[in-house]
């Protein structure tokens, strides 16, 4: 518990204010985004790699944004669907040990998945969220991944999840936080899948490029990170390096590649799992 306040308290700080204006959320920070993509785009994809504090807090920042420039926002985690209910009950709640144990205890993701997207940084995440709801700011959450035993691919699952929030409500803006497989508008080359531990034909970007989202890969991705790739556990951690205090968002350099626009981070830094390992498993 006392890690997860840490870094519950680390999020908040590297998230600091964007300026001394009661327009602006709590918990948010500064980015550097010149076309303001979360003031413009209706579906934004984040690509990440699993299981560092910075992309969680990526997320967070283009929340931030969208919500200070008047727009709902709806999150979408790579969480499986089956896992909603603990969400909402999560959001509904007052926060605090005995809502956590509800969000987390029994369940296989928590429990059992090791490959990042169960991180300490993703439970601050949805932490944030809870209390931007709690202050009365338009914020929902959503979990997108396919269920075990449900048919169909994982990507089709979450691109059907993501069009049927944004089509229900096309005042919002959704920012969906997924591996950097999943958000791409172009199918991955063999090479490009060497490593992974899944299969990916038709990622969820391909199949929701009719609705025009922005998608952002990071082509420079160095540090550290906790996932299953293929083994669980802290990788690249000989890439020490400083994350950037202000992530900048970019145009890609090639248009019609596989993501619409590039972050730079800096170096990322490992977030571990949120829960005391049981038997470790790359997940669904």
């Amino acid at each position: 518990m006392r890690a997860f306040l840490n870094l519950c308290s680390l999020l908040v700080t590297a998230l600091a204010p964007l300026a001394a204006t009661a327009a602006v959320p709590d918990g948010c920070g500064p980015l550097n985004d010149p076309e303001g993509l979360a003031r413009s785009a209706r579906i934004i994809l984040v690509g990440e790699i699993h299981g560092t504090r910075e992309y969680p807090a990526l997320a967070a920042r283009l929340a931030c944004a969208a919500l200070d420039g008047g727009r709902p926002v709806t999150l979408a985690l790579e969480i499986p669907q089956d896992q909603q209910a603990r969400l909402d009950a999560y959001m509904a709640s007052s926060g605090g040990d005995s809502a956590r144990a509800v969000l987390t205890s029994g369940s296989r993701f928590w429990e059992r998945v090791r490959d990042g997207r169960s991180s300490m940084a993703v439970l601050a995440l949805i932490e944030q969220a809870r209390r931007w709801r709690e202050h009365g700011l338009p914020v929902g959450l959503i979990a997108i991944d396919k269920p075990r035993g449900a048919p169909g691919t994982r990507d089709e699952h979450m691109a059907a999840r993501v069009r049927h929030a944004s089509t229900a409500a096309p005042e919002l803006v959704v920012i969906a936080l997924t591996g950097n497989m999943h958000n791409r508008l172009a199918p991955p080359s063999p090479s490009e899948m060497a490593g992974m531990p899944m299969r990916i034909d038709t990622p969820m970007g391909v199949l929701l490029r009719d609705l025009g989202p922005a998608t952002i890969g990071n082509l420079l991705s160095r540090g550290a990170s906790f996932s299953c790739m293929p083994d669980c556990r802290v990788h690249g951690e000989d890439e020490a390096g400083p994350a950037l205090a202000v992530p900048v968002i970019a145009r890609a350099p090639q248009r019609g590649g596989a993501y619409t626009h590039v972050v730079e981070l800096g170096h990322t830094s490992a977030s571990l799992p949120a829960l005391a390992a049981t038997p470790r498993q790359p997940g669904p």
